[in-house]
């Protein structure tokens, strides 16, 4: 079992190793162009090389702001050769330089010499910033439709944003934000500057006292290139094609985000292969493939061009942000789970793990999978069906920002947490029957620990489900788990008593307690809005689902759709909405999910969207307004990833 592995592998990775792999990484990829990338990827390769592994390939896709996989559409490539912002009125300064601070300049911003009045302004439709440049607090992205609409060229943000309990606005008053995705759908024809806290503070302190000046100097490219992924496989034993997986992203310019996951993931293939060609672990059943990419585009387009490939793989890891030194970053580890459409056994058993390697030591909790955070959670949808669920130290204190540097990682995290990624998949790799009972029992022990927290907000007076309601989604939870179980070895008997055992236990559970269970209110919606969502059948168009910044709206329907979206809290079960829909139930039958799942990411509002830093508003009913949701749908069929049927 995985305790004989963990004893044995125990040493062979170095955290000191890790940390010198991520600092080459980072090297390359502060400066985030798209030659840089192509220069991360190949150095990948060649490490995986070095390291003994088989298959290493890496690959090309498309750069060409038209192809698409899934509604991920791709983007330009990008390059750099001078940026510079500078205040010319009512004194000198140079604000920023792009090779003095990489992380400063907006990614996609086009060349540009341009000098204007600075103004003050957050979105606002009816200013006049005809020869201006505004001066925002907002992200970028959160403004970016406007200043199209508004034909604005370009736009200085001192946007950090807010984590809370790890840092606010001025904690780190001298970094910017990176922002590489804002202009990526209007790639070179705006620009933008990042700036720290202290000189927004400084730019509005001259503008109480008068006009000022700037002036943006900008020489970059936007071209059809290509973006590139690398993979390695540590070859198993077994005849078949069967393999597990980790994933972690390239081409981000942090040193924890995401060069530790890079580093990290390089190291564990050195030492892992090493112990087996040393003798030092068996060679496991499957194979276990490392694969390096974009965030969420790479990987969708990987999966897209390797789909019988894929079929194969039953599911591993993704790794992100996985190497700041707690101290330093103020970062909790944070264990993202399989979403309930496909509850796998992998995420049960990496939570197990977690429990029994990491507690106490280091401080670490699962939750539900925010796909909008992490990209790379995306694989877990059932028309994919490759769980992975994901470990990264999000929030952290130099998140997204230019303070995110080596200097920050730490090599006792990085190896503990190695040895835990390489336990996990050894275990995946070499399961067979023996080893899909403990599995089982595993889940099985989550499904009770599932059961006794329900119970407790029972007793509270906070569990807001009725009980047949209730009864179903257990039932139908963990029958999910016990189909993941059988590609990893167990029989059919097995599974048909672990299937008939949770669903007693269920039965039993809700039985005792269904006196404790209240009525479930009358849904607060129009007739009409509850006869449309019960008689709407939705069928998927895609292998994937698209993200919401993906679907591309005119300026004066963008704004409509993501106050929508956000205010409802709509944005946290986007994809999730996907993922239910078969073709064969209702939008109605996929919104009672919904709201289970909703319950679910209302348990940790601290993790805050990576957008806006906003807490999200668990003052949002978990029940779903059916008129927003309408809303939304209509615009997702409207543009084509879901296809309505007639009931």
């Amino acid at each position: 079992m995985w305790k004989n592995f963990y004893e044995k592998f125990n040493g062979q990775l170095f955290g000191q190793v890790a940390v010198t792999q991520a600092t080459e990484q980072n090297r390359i990829e502060r400066y985030f162009t798209f030659p840089n990338f192509e220069k991360s990827a190949q150095r990948c390769g060649l490490e995986l090389k070095k390291a003994g592994l088989s298959d290493v390939e890496v690959e090309e896709f498309p750069a060409d702001g038209e192809t698409s996989w899934s509604g991920w559409k791709a983007m330009k490539a990008w390059d750099v050769e001078k940026a510079e912002l500078l205040v010319t009125s009512p004194e000198k300064t140079v604000l920023t330089n792009w090779v003095a601070k990489p992380e400063s300049l907006v990614m996609y911003s086009g060349s540009c010499d341009y000098e204007g009045e600075l103004v003050e302004w957050n979105g606002e439709p009816d200013a006049d910033l005809s020869g201006k440049i505004p001066l925002t607090g907002s992200r970028p992205l959160d403004v970016v439709h406007r200043m199209r609409a508004m034909k604005v060229p370009g736009i200085i943000s001192d946007f950090i944003g807010t984590l809370p309990g790890v840092r606010d606005r001025f904690d780190i008053p001298d970094d910017v934000r990176w922002e590489n995705y804002a202009f990526k759908s209007c790639a070179g024809e705006h620009w933008g500057f990042m700036i720290t806290p202290r000189q927004g503070k400084y730019l509005r302190d001259l503008l109480g006292k008068g006009p000022v000046r700037l002036k943006a100097r900008i020489k970059s490219r936007t071209y059809n290139g290509v973006m590139k992924s690398a993979t390695g496989v540590i070859k198993g034993t077994g005849p078949g094609c069967e393999e597990v997986i980790i994933t972690t992203h390239l081409n981000e310019p942090g040193a924890n985000d995401n060069a530790s996951g890079t580093g990290l993931s390089l190291e564990l293939a050195r030492a892992l292969n090493a112990a087996i060609e040393n003798g030092i672990v068996p060679r496991p059943r499957r194979s276990i493939r490392f694969l390096y990419h974009w965030e969420g585009f790479g990987l969708l387009a990987w999966v897209h061009r390797h789909k019988i490939l894929g079929r194969n793989i039953l599911g591993g890891v993704n790794i992100d942000e996985l190497g700041v030194d707690p101290s330093k970053g103020r970062s909790i580890l944070h264990l993202f789970m399989p979403p309930a459409a496909n509850n796998s056994c992998v995420g049960y058993f990496l939570e197990h793990l977690c429990n029994e390697l990491l507690t106490p030591a280091m401080r670490w909790k699962a939750v539900a999978d925010r796909a909008e955070i992490i990209n790379d959670a995306i694989t877990a949808d059932p028309n994919i069906d490759i769980v992975l669920p994901t470990l990264i130290q999000y929030p952290s204190r130099h998140y997204h920002a230019s303070s995110d540097r080596i200097e920050t990682l730490g090599p006792q995290t990085l190896e503990t947490l190695g040895n835990l990624c390489a336990t996990h998949l050894y275990f995946l790799a070499n399961a067979g029957e023996k080893e899909a009972v403990y599995l089982s029992r595993v889940v099985e022990a989550a499904a009770q620990k599932k059961m006794r927290s329900i119970e407790l907000r029972l007793l509270e007076g906070s569990w807001f489900f009725g009980f047949e309601r209730t009864r179903s989604w257990l039932e139908e939870l963990f029958a999910c788990p016990i189909a993941s179980l059988k590609r990893f070895g167990l029989d059919d008997a097995e599974a048909r008593s672990l299937g008939d055992e949770l669903t007693t236990a269920v039965e039993n559970w809700c039985r005792c307690l269904r006196g404790m269970f209240r009525d479930e209110k009358p849904r607060n919606a129009s007739e009409s809005d509850k006869k449309r969502a019960s008689s709407l059948v939705l069928e998927r168009t895609t292998p994937g689902a698209p993200m919401p910044s993906e679907i591309l709206l005119p300026p004066e329907e963008a704004g409509s759709f993501f106050d929508t979206l956000y205010s409802h809290n709509l944005d946290l079960v986007f994809l999730r909405t996907f993922y239910w829909a078969d073709g064969k139930r209702s939008l109605m039958e996929i919104i009672t999910r919904l709201e289970f799942e909703m319950d679910e990411l209302y348990r940790d509002t601290s993790i805050a969207r990576t957008a806006t830093g906003s807490l999200i508003d668990s003052n949002v009913p978990v029940e779903i307004d059916l008129g927003a949701m309408l809303h939304v749908i209509d615009v997702i069929i409207k543009h084509g990833y879901l296809k309505p049927l007639p009931r």
